[in-house]
């Protein structure tokens, strides 16, 4: 990439612009038609790199409504798009591909898991999207086209490919105290069936490691298990009186509790505009900072070669947006996918969920309920926290 191409990219960057029709505040005149320009500027400079990708890309519509981006895959009359945007969708389902024309489509099977869903057109066929095996590293620049060749949305990556899927997740079944000032954590107890639990972890024990890591608080012990798989083994240093001893602790899967989410985090989560209905709990997604709109989600991503290394899973909150990468995706679709007729929406826009969820939980906690409720609301305080950490951070200046 040239130096001009680099300069416009760095002025893009700094005023978050991702489409010409950005609203960007605070611009004098002058300052706006030099961006304005200078977008023009980087579209033109962008789109040999996204030309091949556009191709395979299209907008989803019912009637007049744009619902998403889908990306052409198989013998190109299948669309591979976000199904909690199009699972609504009445008869009047269309595709809009590259060429501007509008053929009818239907839902022909969904994959609940991680929200995505095909459709099968009778029209011309579109070009199918050619995969790319790069595995893009931390850092590298992504950028999603439009069905047009324009830019949708740019960013960086910021977090390698991972698993959401909470349930997916070590769980080593301790609840910690929540005024423990000491080093490490004091157990306020113990999962049942988990585990702690077989291992004979007891409440009042302190945990001040994990396998080679020194634990220093509750975020601390959430963390060491990171990268651990359920069913593994991990040594965990307790203290027990002025005792300490290690223990070998079977982990399990994190269980599926309900959240029940202030309004605060969600307030938080929709400070940097639309988000997407279904945003969390993916099998497999890289992080990004770009940032498409809600109806552009489902579309292809390439890196600035204009290889395929993904497709958009959803805009998640101002400054993250989660991609399926390609073998994730082409892993996929060689599985079976549900039939649209038994095939459920998850339940992830927290705002639409919270008057429903207010309701069903009870006025107080009943006897024994107690280690459920503390549970639910440290994995609500640490998602808090992280959203914080992750917004403190994108404010540091760099070095």
């Amino acid at each position: 990439m040239n130096k001009s191409i680099l300069t416009v990219f760095g002025l893009l960057l700094l005023h978050g612009v991702t489409t010409a029709d950005d609203d960007i505040p605070l611009l004098r005149p002058e300052e706006r038609r030099a961006v304005e320009a200078q977008t023009e500027e980087f579209q033109r400079s962008i789109a040999p790199v996204l030309k091949e990708a556009a191709n395979s890309a299209v907008r989803v519509w019912s009637g007049k409504r744009r619902l998403a981006y889908g990306t052409v895959i198989g013998d190109g009359k299948k669309i591979l798009t976000k199904w909690s945007e199009v699972a609504g969708a009445g008869p009047d389902l269309v595709v809009e591909g590259a060429g501007g024309e509008a053929m009818p489509a239907v839902i022909a099977g969904v994959y609940e898991d991680n929200d995505l869903a095909i459709l099968e057109t009778n029209g011309t066929a579109l070009t199918p999207v050619r995969w790319s095996k790069v595995v893009p590293p931390l850092g590298t620049f992504l950028a999603a086209p439009q069905p047009n060749g324009r830019l949708a949305a740019f960013g960086v990556v910021s977090v390698p490919e991972r698993n959401l899927r909470e349930t997916d997740s070590a769980f080593l079944g301790v609840i910690g105290s929540m005024d423990f000032d000491g080093p490490g954590v004091r157990i306020e107890s113990i999962a049942p069936d988990s585990g702690a639990a077989a291992a004979g972890l007891r409440p009042g024990q302190i945990i001040l490691k994990v396998g080679d890591r020194a634990i220093s608080g509750l975020l601390e012990l959430r963390n060491s298990l990171v990268g651990r798989a359920p069913g593994s083994r991990v040594n965990v240093r307790v203290k027990t009186g002025a005792d300490e001893n290690d223990v070998e602790v079977l982990l399990g899967n994190r269980p599926d509790l309900p959240s029940y989410p202030g309004d605060r985090l969600s307030t938080m989560e929709r400070m940097g505009g639309p988000i997407s209905k279904v945003r969390d709990s993916f099998t497999s997604a890289i992080q990004s900072d770009m940032r498409p709109r809600p109806e552009q989600i489902g579309g292809p991503v390439v890196d600035l070669k204009g290889r395929v290394i993904g497709i958009t899973l959803a805009r998640s909150d101002r400054t993250r947006s989660f991609i399926m990468p390609a073998a994730a995706v082409e892993k996929l679709l060689l599985t079976a996918p549900r039939d649209p007729a038994l095939a459920k929406v998850r339940q992830e826009d927290e705002m639409a969920a919270l008057p429903v969820r207010r309701a069903a939980m009870p006025n107080r906690v009943p006897d024994g309920g107690g280690a459920e409720r503390l549970r639910q609301h440290l994995s609500e305080m640490q998602r808090l926290m992280e959203f914080m950490r992750e917004e403190m951070e994108n404010l540091e200046p760099e070095r």
